[in-house]
């Protein structure tokens, strides 16, 4: 340890004496030369800060719904709720305005504004991010980064930043911002305690564009108590289910519905029934709450597929309007969820669990993953029959990554398999370790995959099968957005798909065939009418993904075809031996 303190040590500073001081790992990477002058000193900002905090962009993606935005009035499907949490953990001196990339021009005068420009971002976002965090220094403003790229990479981060937190902000934060005002900020902040969810305020939804987004989202509960061998969930957020109260999400639900929010909210837990227990109690306030104020929000999450099995919870999670779930199904290979540690998976049969929850109420989209060890050519097939007979329209199938941080990407380092200079930032790029199947099989396996599940017909036919199983409640209502907001997407909708688009002869047999057979049912032409606007998106974004995956195949060909040139000194070497 060096004798005098180094601003790029992570430490907290002295924190006022309402916030608890935290441990922290000490261990920040070496800087070279030129970081050590850039980060010798850090001025004092004041108590007058100006904030500027950027959402960065995200590049087209399987959720990104790109395809959905050309047609409705809205931008973007969600905001960034970490910033505006971040927000809200602000002093109330500071003056902050925030832009979302998405949708938002940021400016030069945007940045010579701000004292601090403030950036969140996940790694599909990190191109953009770098973008911004060099045109920030460019024009000599102040950064800090937080969100998932900065604690996974956290050295990447600091090449391009002025100050990186690593973990959650809520109880370190206002020690952070105290030491940002008077000048004794570090560049380096590695959060080791997970906070108390129960600390956490209410987020600044008073700073977004509201009527940008398609979906409002909150957080109930961060962690996982599973042990999936890829998922970086459980190394960021830990095994352990931290929640908030239900009073602290009521007040969250109150503050949008004051402001005028109407349509969905997305609860945003990476699996809401982590502590189940907390979430039953969640789920029956909702219930009451919803009652009081005439059911303003449906609500949609992420679980894991054992909800099939809290059947009171299920019934609970309907009855508060919850209309559809995201399930991490992976894989109907058993061999591939012992390989990755997902035994939840394995305790019951999927097709049955599905099909409970849907018979429940709640209709299913899931994700899928092709490329674990133990797959084999006939993955494929698989899993588009497994998904094909749980009629899940919404399945997101790509390869499997190993995100640093997780067990997955420690054993490819063990192995020797782990490509270390991979930019591979979807699952629809190349896997960032060396796959036991064959890549080109992998990728033109994924391919048919894709293929099979987004072309016009099988997909409408699906979508037209999980309305028949999905039994909704008379009780789930779907977001009321008024006959002008319903009208203007149709006729959208009409124009794009039904005339112009290549696949307008499946669009209307699905069309007259959705309206003709539930047109009792609200909640089934209110999905049936967002499967049939999705199709403009899926469609058209597989055909996409699979045209990169074949050329990504044929390079991977051609590069194993190329005759290896050996140089005089390999010569040399090879004769000796």
């Amino acid at each position: 340890m060096p004798s005098t303190p180094d601003p790029r040590l992570n430490v907290l500073p002295s924190a006022p004496p309402a916030i608890p001081s935290l441990p922290v790992l000490l261990s920040p990477p070496e800087p070279t030369q030129s970081d050590t002058m850039h980060y010798a000193s850090f001025p004092p900002l004041g108590s007058n800060v100006k904030v500027l905090m950027v959402w960065p962009s995200f590049p087209p993606s399987f959720w990104g719904f790109e395809g959905v935005l050309q047609m409705i009035p809205e931008r973007a499907m969600t905001p960034p709720l970490g910033l505006i949490t971040v927000a809200a953990l602000c002093p109330a001196t500071w003056e902050i305005r925030l832009i979302d990339h998405a949708f938002q021009e940021l400016r030069d005068e945007d940045l010579k504004w701000a004292d601090l420009v403030m950036v969140s971002a996940m790694h599909a976002q990190r191109a953009d991010a770098l973008d911004v965090l060099r045109r920030s220094r460019d024009l000599g403003r102040r950064t800090f980064v937080g969100g998932p790229w900065a604690s996974t990479d956290p050295d990447a981060v600091l090449r391009v930043a002025d100050h990186v937190m690593v973990g959650e902000a809520e109880e370190a934060f206002p020690g952070i911002a105290a030491a940002l005002e008077n000048g004794t900020a570090h560049a380096l902040y590695r959060i080791v305690d997970k906070p108390d969810m129960t600390r956490s305020p209410v987020p600044r939804f008073d700073l977004l564009h509201r009527d940008k987004y398609t979906s409002m989202p909150i957080q109930f509960s961060r962690g996982c108590p599973f042990q999936c061998e890829f998922c970086d969930i459980i190394t960021i957020y830990g095994r352990r289910p931290r929640a908030k109260t239900p009073t602290q999400v009521i007040r969250e639900l109150d503050v949008l519905r004051r402001l005028g929010w109407r349509n969905e909210v997305f609860i945003v837990d990476d699996n809401f029934i982590g502590n189940h227990a907390q979430a039953f109690q969640l789920t029956r306030e909702l219930i009451e709450w919803q009652k009081r104020h005439h059911q303003p929000f449906s609500f949609y999450t992420e679980a894991s597929i054992d909800l099939a099995s809290r059947t009171e919870l299920l019934d609970a999670m309907v009855e508060a309007n919850f209309m559809y779930v995201f399930i991490g199904i992976e894989t109907p290979s058993s061999e591939a969820l012992k390989e990755s540690r997902k035994f939840q998976n394995l305790r019951k049969n999927n097709v049955e669990q599905v099909r409970i929850i849907q018979e429940k109420g709640l209709w299913v989209l899931a994700g899928f993953i092709v490329g674990f060890d133990s797959d084999d050519e006939t993955i494929f097939a698989r899993q588009l029959e497994f998904i094909e007979l749980t009629a899940i329209p919404w399945a997101m199938a790509g390869i499997l990554m190993a995100p640093p941080t997780t067990a997955l990407f420690d054993r490819m380092k063990r192995e020797g398999r782990l490509i270390e200079d991979s930019q591979s930032i979807t699952q629809f790029g190349l896997p960032n370790f060396r796959t036991i199947l064959p890549l080109p099989i992998l990728l033109r396996g994924l391919c048919t995959l894709l293929d099979g599940l987004y072309q016009p017909d099988a997909f409408f036919e699906r979508s037209y099968n999980s309305l028949k199983v999905w039994n909704p409640k008379p009780t789930q209502k779907p977001p009321n957005l008024g006959m002008a907001y319903n009208l203007r997407v149709l006729f959208s909708s009409i124009w794009c798909q039904g005339m112009r688009s290549s696949y307008r002869r499946s669009y209307w047999k699905f069309l007259f065939r959705m309206a003709s057979s539930f047109w009792r049912s609200p909640a089934k032409l209110w999905l049936g009418f967002t499967m049939l606007l999705s199709a403009h998106h899926f469609v058209l974004y597989s055909k996409e993904v699979i045209d990169h995956l074949q050329a990504e195949a044929e390079a991977v060909e051609q590069n194993a075809r190329r005759p290896v040139e050996t140089t005089a000194d390999e010569f040399d070497r090879v004769a000796t031996a």
